[in-house]
């Protein structure tokens, strides 16, 4: 019975000492946090902006020698632009919000769990887009999914590229071009 009541008094004091979570909650902004504070983590107000998305849309509707429809949402810290044409789907969004990083990390070991039978649909690394890392490990193709993930410094990029007609070394080709520009543009 002694180790019961012991098992109780401590389970008790760990409840209401919040089990060691300690420390405000908060940012500075005073919104709530859901990660914990690690160095490049914090929040950024880069975005995609309309000016960005119109350099953008120029590039694709270049390549593709296609008419494209842009939408811009430059809200930071989840900004984005969608291009679309006949046969043409260009989606780029840039989270820059506390965390990204992490976020992109946890995606990466997500998809490799969950799809790891099918080569398709696990990441494989792309050199010269993400930060510099050993591996690439920083930029990633998902080839069933025409999707480029990316990271820079806390800016994780998802670049979804898609046009009727193209193989997909030519999709991963225009989808490392338009990261590279995206990254240019959004890190003003």
């Amino acid at each position: 019975m002694p180790r019961l009541a012991l098992a109780l008094v401590l389970t008790g004091a760990l409840v209401l000492g919040g089990c060691g979570s300690g420390g405000d909650e908060t940012g500075a902004s005073g919104s709530q946090r859901y990660f914990r504070d690690f160095p490049g983590q914090q929040a950024t107000k880069l975005r995609i902006g309309a000016a960005d998305c119109l350099a953008l849309s120029a590039i694709v509707a270049m390549r593709t020698e296609r008419q494209v429809h842009r939408e811009s949402e430059p809200t930071p810290p989840n900004s984005r632009c969608q291009l679309q044409g006949r046969g043409v789907h260009v989606s780029i969004t840039l989270d820059a919000a506390h965390g990204a990083r992490q976020r992109y990390s946890n995606r990466l070991a997500e998809q490799v769990q969950f799809n790891a039978a099918d080569p398709t649909k696990v990441p494989h690394a792309v050199a010269g887009v993400g930060d510099r890392a050993a591996y690439d490990h920083f930029a990633s193709w998902i080839p069933a999914y025409s999707t480029l993930w990316a990271v820079r410094g806390n800016r994780w990029l998802t670049l979804v590229y898609s046009v009727a007609g193209e193989t997909r070394p030519q999709r991963l080709a225009a989808a490392t071009l338009l990261a590279r520009r995206a990254f240019a543009l959004t890190s003003r």
